[in-house]
């Protein structure tokens, strides 16, 4: 899986990178809102993980990029809380978002969170049918 990070933090952007590419993802990130509506608009990755508050175009200008240029196609967002801003937040409402962390995850935390979003038809173990009640 193809994910893009988008967070301000030196620190945090080490974080994710490792996490991720332990699950075998592909990870690119980027360190403002403006790097991150121009890396989306360049490749589209199958995962965004979007931190608020975000430097330069903010983690609102990069939803409403992506909501003006999704062309119909939707494109799984996860939302972490690098700060506690009731105004961070409010502002964001209005955006689709498929997860949304309250805090900095740990990395069980962001893998549960990824697997959550993953693309494709769900897996099944089950060959026969599954029988209705009736």
């Amino acid at each position: 899986m193809r994910i893009l990070v988008a967070s301000s933090s030196a620190h945090r952007q080490a974080f994710y990178r490792g996490a991720i590419e332990g699950l075998g993802d592909e990870v690119r990130v980027a360190v403002s809102g403006v790097e991150c509506a121009e890396s989306l608009r360049k490749e589209r990755p199958d995962l965004l993980i979007l931190e608020t508050p975000l430097l330069w175009g903010g983690s609102d200008g990069v939803l409403a990029v992506l909501e003006e240029s999704a062309g119909g196609q939707s494109l799984p967002v996860i939302l972490v809380a690098a700060s506690s801003s009731a105004e961070d937040w409010f502002q964001l409402g209005r955006f689709r978002v498929d997860n949304f962390l309250f805090h900095v995850p740990t990395a069980g935390e962001l893998h549960r969170a990824i697997a959550g979003c993953a693309v494709g038809p769900p897996q099944t173990s089950r060959a026969e049918p599954i029988a209705q009640p009736g």
